[in-house]
């Protein structure tokens, strides 16, 4: 085969019109690239990932060697903690040669047998790309509604199925989204519809009898730039339809005891409002940044609600912010964020006191379990940090006592043998930006060092200070991993969200760079030995990145980038683009649009050298077009003055999350590490060894 993808070739991809009308049609060659279903967009793709397999060819050892060893860490059968819910307790588990989870549950007398409720091998068959976003318990236990996903392009097939008797499935449900909830009488469930370009936009109430499924559209969205999610009160009583844009909500609730009564308003739409609730006894409670940015709880009556009577029952406190609640029978456990680390708040309902729940490290990360009972006094959450394996806790929030009730097992490993920290790095407006990082002991701050910078910083979502035992790999061979907490993310509240979004964007780049130059001025690494890293939104930070400051870096790797950010915000047709001007802008303003062009990576491609790139996207992707990827490299490979390596993977059986198999996830894994372990090992010392640090 011919591999006519480097720059000097790259004229076979101009062609084609641009579809952008309102700029030149020159301006965008590779618009081509779009029609997924042509054949010379298939065969460009079958070359692009030939090209990529025959310049890795070198690496084959490398990367079998990374996933044995990824592999040899874990335990492959491992399973989750079985959680009590009703007469069952139930968990999932995993067979050690076996790509998926099997979903389990056993009734509490000591003789009783195992159930499988799915077996997600089973339902996975021969497809090549397999997800299960929906599992659904009825409220009698004796029926499971649950939703998969076999293109990777996020819309459902629902099936119920019976656990008792014949244990018969029936549906499908075609164009679903992930959220799903029964009604009290486990005859009723609702789901969310998906339009046809992938918004969800319609409440459907569906009715299970003599095993037929019938569907009834009883609500729908109209703005364009809102979405619809759907979930259960952990009282059970009440359904919480959240119609959501990406700084504005309005509530809905329906009652779970009658499936069939009119909807009702909880929380009007206001711009620039977000809110969420749940219910317990007579209340809802309500968690709003309306005149709050940090947020509040509000407590209103369930019947005869008024402004009058709906109270506030909890201010954030000075330098914490609320980020979520659950409420339990005589608890209420608020979920805050301190100076970007997580905290949990326990408060007693029946005395009002609450108190923090300690924990033994001072950065860390915390996750919510499955907590599936209203009527106990015990939370389930998770907890891990940079150097501890990830462990289950059960706090008693009586007698605010914390049991372990699983430990992640990383063979091989020893805490005492890594150290963490987090420093604050200056940006360049004088902004203080957090920068996690973690390394083996021993560390000589030399510039020697190879190292991974990672980075999202959008959506205000949080990039936790977590554990992971493929990080490992990079670890032990002397590489220092740093993640880089800046601004659009969430990791300091709303603000600091606010500061990188919009007309702000440029802030994050700022920030990420920052955070750059810090681990070589402080001698964790240099130019030619740092490598980044990003996904997602996160791929346009990195992107962004090289096209600013590209001497900096010597290998990029991304996954799903957000590059061509321009040409998608303005095209309307694709999944989700008018929700999205919230977070980004509207190319329609020419404010936003001028903003936009001046960072979007497709477009600020510069005649420069380059590090080498490796790029991975997913041919179904409905939040990222495979197609950015593939024009941001035509491009790099057509402007750049070096001839870098520019290599392109695209998944033809994935989603925006990559691949579903967890075998195939590892041996991905391997091969982005064995790309960036190979790359920086040319700016130099060799890194393919064991750990390059002093004392090991």
């Amino acid at each position: 085969m011919s591999f006519s993808i480097g720059r000097e070739t790259v004229s076979h991809l101009n062609g084609d019109s641009g579809y952008f009308p309102s700029r030149p049609r020159s301006e965008d060659p590779y618009a081509w690239l779009r029609d997924r279903n042509g054949p010379r967009v298939l065969a460009h793709i079958d070359c692009e990932n030939a090209y990529t397999d025959h310049n890795l060819a070198q690496l084959g050892d490398l990367r079998r060697q990374l996933y044995q060893e990824i592999l040899d860490r874990v335990d492959l059968s491992s399973g989750t903690v079985p959680v009590r819910h009703g007469p069952y307790t139930y968990y999932s588990r995993n067979e050690q040669d076996k790509p998926y989870v099997v979903h389990c549950r056993r009734g509490f007398a000591p003789d009783t047998a195992e159930e499988i409720i799915l077996d997600e091998n089973e339902l996975a068959g021969d497809e090549a790309y397999f997800v299960l976003p929906l599992l659904s318990i009825s409220p009698d236990h004796r029926r499971c509604l649950f939703g998969i996903d076999t293109a990777g392009d996020e819309r459902l097939s629902l099936f119920v199925k019976e656990l008792t008797g014949d244990r018969r499935v029936y549906g499908p449900v075609s164009d679903a989204a992930a959220g799903g909830a029964w009604a009290n009488d486990s005859e009723t469930f609702f789901s969310v519809r998906l339009d046809d370009r992938n918004r969800p936009f319609g409440l459907v109430r569906h009715r299970f009898a003599e095993g037929s499924i019938s569907e009834e559209l009883i609500w729908e969205e109209r703005d364009e730039a809102f979405r619809l999610r759907l979930s259960r009160t952990e009282s059970g009583r009440y359904l919480i339809l959240t119609s959501w844009a990406r700084d504005t909500t309005e509530l809905h609730y329906l009652d779970a005891d009658n499936p069939t009564a009119p909807i009702s308003l909880l929380h009007s739409r206001r711009s620039g409002v977000e809110a969420y609730a749940t219910h317990h006894g007579q209340d809802f409670y309500v968690v709003t940044d309306e005149d709050a940015p940090a947020r509040k709880i509000l407590k209103a009556p369930v019947v005869g609600r008024t402004p009058s009577n709906t109270s506030v029952f909890m201010h954030a406190r000075a330098s914490v912010e609320i980020s979520h609640i659950r409420v339990f029978a005589n608890h209420l456990v608020v979920s805050e964020r301190c100076n970007g680390l997580p905290h949990l708040r326990v408060v007693d309902l029946r005395t009002g006191q609450d108190h923090l729940i300690g924990l033994p490290e001072p950065v860390y990360a915390l996750y919510e379990e499955d907590n599936r009972e209203f009527e106990t006094a015990i939370l389930r959450f998770g907890y891990g940090s940079l150097t501890m394996p990830y462990i289950v806790y059960d706090y008693h929030m009586v007698d605010r006592r914390l049991q372990i009730r699983k430990q992640s097992e990383v063979r091989s490993y020893d805490p005492a043998s890594y150290r963490s920290e987090r420093v604050l790095v200056p940006a360049a407006d004088g902004t203080y930006v957090p920068l996690s990082l973690v390394y083996r002991t021993g560390l000589s701050r030399d510039g020697s060092l190879p190292a991974l910078l990672y980075g999202y910083g959008a959506y205000g979502h949080c990039l936790e200070a977590e554990f992971s035992s493929l990080r490992l790999s990079l670890l032990d061979r002397g590489f220092v991993y740093a993640i880089a907490h800046v601004r659009g993310g969430g990791e300091l509240g709303k603000g600091w969200h606010e500061q990188g979004k919009g007309r702000l964007k440029h802030n994050s780049f700022g920030d990420f760079i920052a955070c750059a130059e810090y681990l070589v001025s402080e001698g964790y690494t240099s130019p030619g030995r740092l490598a980044i890293m990003g996904e997602s939104a996160g791929g346009l930070l990195a992107a962004a990145a090289i096209n600013e400051r590209p001497e900096l870096f010597a290998a990029v790797v991304v996954d799903g980038p957000f590059v061509d950010v321009l040409n998608s915000l303005a095209d309307e047709t694709l999944p989700l683009t008018v929700s999205e001007w919230k977070e980004w802008g509207n190319p329609s303003e020419p404010a936003d649009y001028a903003y936009l062009r001046s960072y979007s990576p497709y477009d600020n491609v510069k005649n420069q050298d380059y590090p080498s790139i490796l790029i991975l996207c997913s041919f179904t992707d409905p939040r990222v077009p495979y197609w950015e990827g593939l024009k941001w490299a035509a491009r790099l490979r057509e402007m750049s003055t070096n001839k870098p390596d520019v290599l392109v993977k695209v998944r033809l059986d994935g989603g925006h999350q990559g691949v579903s198999d967890r075998f195939e996830e590892v041996r991905e894994w391997a091969l982005i590490y064995a790309f960036i372990i190979d790359r920086l090992s040319k700016g130099g010392a060799a890194v393919r060894g064991a750990a390059a640090v002093e004392g090991n």
